[in-house]
């Protein structure tokens, strides 16, 4: 690999790699730097731990020597020229855990693949937790990152602060799993549910979805890149070249077969009390919760969901259904092991806000996977998984006269939320690029229906079982109110 400046960009893909180094179970280490071919890195913000890959072509018996038995350590450091992050094992260092593929190659050489993890995910796996645990979420999940027994990580924990508190038993369980469950229940100070929980050069991440997109659906993050799908200029800056898409590619998009079924768009959730025999309905509508949440397009005026207001069956739109999806979910006693921040007049007892954070966060949880878009970009350690970037995709429709070469998709082109990212460093051909799979919830402008959609009627035919022409009677069919019910035996 050339000597590049740590100041200057000198052309798109450029990288420094510091080290690598491996240190083997015996304490030996022995520099790699001259025998790795490609390195991969990965985050994904539905993972709790960043892990990769590095490809070694070597004939000094490396594996032999040291051993590499799947407990060594490496060492290594990935900048961009002139970037502010960077991607760095060299202080906590990654993890061996397997060696893949291991073939000969030529006389006396040797190709293979080592995996590698972070020291908090071998923790993770090592540890069980058999504690109670009291107080609100974000404290237990603190605690938990922080405590020498159990993760007990020296990096950075950002936690998103939460209200609801909890009363809860870890029985014999790993860290991570802990966590995982926690966030399934956990609500922001400003009333959002689903947090996701993550690792990125910038330390662990338990975050609300929301938090990560803006601040209270006005004032939304920047965005750290804006990439454009379209040749740069000859004669353009390192900069713009950096910017352009290599290759796009849109995955299963807006499927509301399946969304609806899963209670993305309307569901209804049924919370029970065996205690004090209490039936509480909620009813949740994506349309109504998209009001108060953030949103990636929500600095544009006439944003919108990724879904229209035409009227499913000629009746309601797709949000209007709550029995698409139906929730049952018991509520308990603060005597037995749940303790809420605040509960229904009709109770008087806390209990788990169910009602608060199941429908909405399910909802949000598919609404991630409901639009996403993969591109290739060229690599830059200053992009992480979790952030905001721009995408503008040009239009594949005829341009009118009105229309400039430049013209983009209204449906494609606007803010994107990073949910992986995959750095894929080619030593050989001395170069840095990044596979991004990216979603949005919204679109910039809303499309509006100008015209009703008219369905034409089933033909009534007969009845089965019953002769041709027999009128069968009506019967009425009687609404759920959507307001709460409650039910006493």
């Amino acid at each position: 690999m050339a000597t590049i400046s740590k100041d200057t960009l000198q052309k798109a893909g450029d990288y420094i790699l510091s080290g690598p180094m491996i240190i083997g179970g015996t304490g030996k280490n022995i520099s790699i730097t001259n025998l790795v071919s490609e390195i991969n890195i990965y985050q994904d913000i539905d993972t709790p731990y960043m892990s990769g890959s590095m490809f070694i072509m070597e004939s000094a018996g490396i594996y032999e020597t040291l051993p590499i038995l799947g407990q060594e350590r490496l060492l290594f450091k990935l900048e961009t020229p002139g970037s502010k992050y960077t991607i760095d094992f060299s202080e906590h260092h990654a993890m061996v855990y397997s060696v893949q593929s291991r073939n000969p190659s030529s006389n006396r050489q040797h190709a293979y693949s080592i995996n590698f993890t972070t020291q908090e995910n071998f923790t993770n796996i090592r540890t069980k937790i058999s504690k109670s645990f009291k107080g609100t979420i974000d404290k237990i999940v603190a605690e938990i990152m922080t405590d020498d027994s159990m993760v007990g990580t020296p990096k950075a924990v950002n936690i998103d602060p939460t209200i609801n508190n909890k009363k809860f038993i870890a029985p014999n369980m790993r860290p991570f799993q802990v966590i995982q469950y926690l966030k399934e229940e956990s609500i922001s100070k400003r009333g959002e549910p689903h947090y996701v929980f993550f690792e990125n050069p910038e330390g662990f991440h338990f975050r609300s979805l929301d938090s990560m997109l803006g601040e209270l659906g006005e004032l939304s993050n920047e965005s750290v890149q804006h990439y454009k799908s379209q040749p740069p200029k000859e004669g353009a800056e390192i900069g713009d070249i950096m910017q352009s898409i290599q290759e796009f590619r849109l995955a299963d998009l807006t499927n509301t077969f399946t969304n609806s079924r899963a209670g993305m768009f309307a569901s209804t959730l049924y919370q029970h009390d065996i205690m004090n025999k209490n039936i509480s309905k909620y009813e949740f509508s994506y349309e109504e919760a998209f009001k108060s949440q953030n949103a990636t397009n929500q600095p544009s005026s006439g944003f919108g969901p990724l879904h229209s207001n035409v009227q499913v069956d000629g009746k309601k739109q797709i949000t209007e259904f709550p029995n698409s999806k139906i929730f049952v979910h018991p509520s308990a006693s603060h005597k037995l092991h749940n303790e809420g921040s605040y509960a229904s007049p009709n109770y008087f007892y806390m209990h788990n806000n169910a009602e608060k954070w199941m429908q909405e966060s399910t909802s949000r949880e598919l609404e991630r996977e409901y639009f996403t878009i993969n591109i290739s970009v060229w690599g830059n350690t200053d992009i992480k998984c979790g952030d905001i970037i721009n995408i503008s995709i040009p239009a594949n429709r005829p341009l009118s006269p009105s229309d400039s070469s430049e013209a983009l998709d209204k449906v494609l082109t606007g803010r994107y939320l990073i949910t992986s990212l995959h750095h894929k460093i080619d030593v050989q051909e001395d170069i840095h690029v990044m596979f991004i799979t990216a979603m949005t919830d919204s679109i910039g402008v809303r499309a509006v229906v100008q015209k009703k959609i008219k369905l034409k009627p089933h033909r009534k035919i007969g009845g089965l079982g019953l002769k041709r022409g027999k009128k069968m009677r009506k019967k009425s069919r009687s609404r759920t109110p959507t307001a709460i019910v409650a039910v006493r035996g």
